[in-house]
């Protein structure tokens, strides 16, 4: 590459190089790379000014690094910029990142700086994350319980803010509980207490009756249907932030078909058929019900004439969040809106 002019080339050479790199760090530079950098870095094409920054950072380029980490706490940046220099920082565990991370906690990189916490054993992280978390929206409060859940000296101090109720325990997902149960044994089951899975398909219609949970017995009832053709027998529901709802889903659909009532996030309904299409032939088992920040709650998978009763707590964000059916392929015409206003 030192001696190729054409810009076109070189970016596409170390966007090849970068790939094969990917999950590196702390790698040897060839010795030829101070020059070649040298002249990249001088390209007027700045796509290869970028890549040959992201190169030399895996290449453990501290001051390369530390000009990142200056476009990362730079609040005028263009925010994709300031994206994939947070994501370089985080890939090469530059030691200088962690103590700036709390400084993003109220920007647009509020997500991505929550998830990079978790790319590092930071005694502070847990403390810094749990004092802004009631300012956080619903997306951001998800990735603070995954990123808290991500490693033990974390997940203690996860632990403690669910005793102390700074967290409530009906914002911990089932697989992220799971997870905890695992890391944490017995001292996470005395506080947190059973986890109530959802069951297979074929234990749909077994279910017992389950005695309310606490803070829903008066809580507002709506019952959505399916109607033939993929349809829910409404496109629009109407929620107040921090309502409490008993969702009743009774699969009507004479096709008979499965289906599933899923409350997710703003935005996000693309995001979630992909992943249900991504679990694959694992999916039928898991109900086709994605674990990721973006789905809320969702019912399983029910069979025609069963019905299944969801309990759910509606953010405090207000917002046009979505119901979707997960199955693959039918979220594509089986949607409606939830609105919380």
């Amino acid at each position: 590459m030192t001696h190729l002019e054409d810009s076109t080339v070189q970016a596409s050479m170390l966007r090849g190089t970068l790939a094969g790199l990917s999950g590196k760090r702390d790698l040897v530079a060839p010795a030829s790379w101070k020059a070649l950098r040298n002249k990249l870095v001088r390209s007027k094409d700045p796509e290869v000014v970028k890549l040959a920054g992201q190169l030399s950072q895996i290449f453990g380029d501290l001051s390369v690094s530390a000009d990142d980490l200056k476009l990362v706490l730079n609040k005028d940046a263009p925010l994709e910029d300031r994206k994939e220099a947070l994501t370089g920082l985080v890939a090469m565990r530059f030691k200088e990142l962690p103590k700036n991370l709390k400084s993003l906690l109220g920007t647009n990189l509020k997500i991505d700086a929550i998830r990079a916490y978790s790319f590092f054993d930071y005694p502070d992280a847990p403390k810094e994350l749990i004092s802004e978390y009631d300012q956080f929206d619903t997306v951001a409060k998800r990735a603070t319980i995954e990123t808290l859940a991500s490693k033990q000296s974390y997940a203690k101090s996860l632990l403690e803010a669910l005793r102390t109720e700074k967290i409530a325990k009906a914002e911990i997902p089932n697989y992220t509980a799971r997870s905890l149960q695992n890391m944490l044994g017995g001292s996470f089951d005395k506080i947190y207490g059973k986890i109530v899975e959802m069951g297979e398909l074929s234990k749909i219609d077994k279910n017992p009756v389950k005695p309310i949970p606490d803070g829903f017995a008066g809580a507002r009832r709506i019952v959505v249907g399916v109607l033939p053709g993929l349809k829910f027998n409404t496109d629009r529901i109407l929620a107040k932030p921090g309502e409490k709802i008993v969702f009743v889903f009774p699969n009507d659909d004479s096709s008979g078909m499965m289906h599933n009532l899923a409350i997710i996030t703003p935005g996000s309904r693309q995001t979630v058929m992909d992943a249900a299409v991504r679990m694959g032939a694992a999916g039928l088992k898991k109900n086709f019900i994605p674990e990721i920040p973006e789905l809320l709650a969702s019912t399983p998978q029910v069979a025609q004439g069963m019905k299944y009763t969801l309990y759910f707590s509606v953010p405090d964000e207000p917002g046009d969040y979505h119901f979707i059916c997960t199955y693959p392929g039918h979220g594509l015409v089986m949607q409606g809106t939830f609105a919380v206003q």
